[in-house]
Formats: structure tokens, sequence, C-alpha cells
């Protein structure tokens, strides 16, 4: 067993070509049929953990006035590995978050150079099975 530390996600060498931008990269498909989602890796430098926090909260406000993204989850796995979970019913609702409130945050790129480690990560996902008729216990309809 190795010492080494694996970020959550996909075995790289299975993704498909990645994309690159100021502050974050993108790997996956984006054209095909279907229900979509995205999960995104951030990892904060140390020290910077409440920024990544906030850089979340920033993007659930923006979220909130997109009536094709849902369900959205910003996630924390230790003080400096984050994520976000957002599912979305096609690729154009997909595409719409892109340059709606909570996708264009990603615009913000010499804040993401400042606050994390390397560049966030996007998955692009297809959604194969979910339940969406419970959150947190409730039922919701």
């Amino acid at each position: 067993m190795s010492n080494t530390i694996q970020t959550p996600g996909p075995n790289p060498s299975s993704i498909p070509a990645i994309e690159t931008y100021p502050g974050w990269v993108a790997s996956g498909q984006d054209n095909t049929p279907g229900r979509k989602a995205y999960y995104i890796n951030l990892e904060a430098k140390p020290g910077k953990g409440d920024q990544v926090e906030q850089f979340l909260k920033d993007i659930l406000a923006g979220v909130e006035q997109e009536p094709g993204t849902g369900p959205w989850f910003g996630t924390r796995y230790s003080e400096t590995t984050f994520g976000i979970f957002e599912a979305f019913p096609d690729v154009a609702a997909r595409n719409a978050h892109n340059v709606g409130p909570g996708g264009q945050n990603f615009l913000r790129s010499a804040e993401l150079d400042e606050m994390l480690a390397y560049p966030a990560h996007v998955y692009r996902l297809d959604v194969l099975f979910g339940k969406f008729n419970v959150l947190f216990g409730k039922s919701i309809s």
C-alpha cells in the first residue's frame, strides 16, 4: 500500500480528455442525452478551508436562482478537501448553469488560485439512477 494520498473521483486513466481553464479543469462528455450531473473536487491550501467554504456558499446562493439546477450539495471531506455534487435534468440545464449565477463563480480565477492547492476538477457525469423523493429523511414532492 502506498503512502500517497488519492483525491476522490474516478481513475484518471479512465477519464476522457481534460480541458483546462483558469483555476479549474474539466473532464467527461458533454454531448450525450439524459440526466446530467457535476462532481467537483476542490482541495484548499492549508489555512484556506474557510475561504473555500464561503466559495461554496456563494455558489449555493447562485444555484438557488437557477430553476434547472438541483439537487445541489456542497460537501467537506476534511479540513482541506471539499466537493460539490449537482444534478440537472439534461445537458441544456447543465449548460444554463455554466453561464448562470452559480456556475459563474468559477470565473473568479484569481480567488481560485489563491485558495486552492491545485485547480478544481469538474467531472461531467451521466446520472444513471436516483432516488428523488426523500431528502435528509423527509419526503419531498
